[in-house]
């Protein structure tokens, strides 16, 4: 079975058309996105339509907890240590929220946790950020005794998750631990797109970035009165570097 497989599309539409572009031709024989679909980018009631229209399973990631929150709602599973929004709410968390509807909003509170699938005798786990919670992620950096707590014990052959917005693929504990990176924006220095094709019969994990027009995305900006400045949102972009105050 052959999976194509991406997360964090963060209001970036632009990005998200260009990354199920590049996967159309690929015939694979399902789809599954790893959340985090509204927050940061000029167009989030969009990419949230353009999922539910595919039909595309889906889990919440953690901004889209954040957005959830801010409106009042619940998600299937709250984000650890008691988290709360800061009051008034960050212009990142209030400009979406001006822009999704009551069904918009009611997609993000039905997704789930996690999504499991079984294919080729392999059984693969996606999350969020790691088993434990949609807001604590795994980075290949870090040490096995910060790792393992994570995985909850889980023994899925794969344990697919998104969050860092850093693509990886790493044997642990005699499974993968993979990530297909983001569409939406990148944090490891390339500012294409990123997804992956996890081919369960080979158990082979492909990673594939594709490039897109970050002016459109900057015009999608300008053109929504969005509330970041849309040069340095572009900057960002082309960057594949989020600044702390963006």
């Amino acid at each position: 079975m052959r999976i194509a497989i991406f997360s964090d599309v963060h209001g970036n539409l632009t990005a998200l058309e260009a990354v199920l572009a590049d996967i159309d031709p690929e015939s694979v024989d399902a789809m599954v996105c790893l959340g985090d679909l509204a927050f940061k980018g000029p167009q989030p009631a969009e990419c949230i339509r353009r999922i539910r229209e595919l039909g595309i399973p889906c889990i919440h990631g953690n901004t889209d907890v954040f957005l959830l929150m801010a409106a009042g709602r619940k998600p299937k599973r709250p984000l650890p240590g008691g988290f709360s929004l800061p009051d008034p709410l960050p212009p990142a968390i209030a400009w979406p929220l001006q822009h999704l509807t009551d069904a918009d909003l009611d997609y993000l509170a039905g997704l789930p946790f996690s999504h499991r699938l079984e294919a080729d005798g392999q059984s693969v786990l996606f999350v969020h950020a790691s088993p434990q919670d949609a807001a604590t992620g795994i980075v290949p950096t870090m040490r096995p005794d910060e790792i393992r707590p994570l995985l909850r014990g889980e023994q899925a052959d794969w344990i697919i998750a998104g969050h860092v917005h850093q693509p990886y693929a790493f044997r642990f504990g005699g499974r993968w631990l993979a990530n297909p990176g983001a569409v939406g924006f990148s944090l490891d220095g390339d500012g294409r797109a990123a997804y992956a094709v996890l081919d369960t019969e080979r158990s082979r994990f492909e990673l594939r970035r594709v490039a897109y027009d970050v002016d459109a995305a900057v015009a999608a900006a300008r053109a929504r009165d969005f509330y970041a400045d849309p040069e340095r949102y572009g900057a960002a972009l082309r960057a594949g570097a989020w600044p702390a105050d963006l």
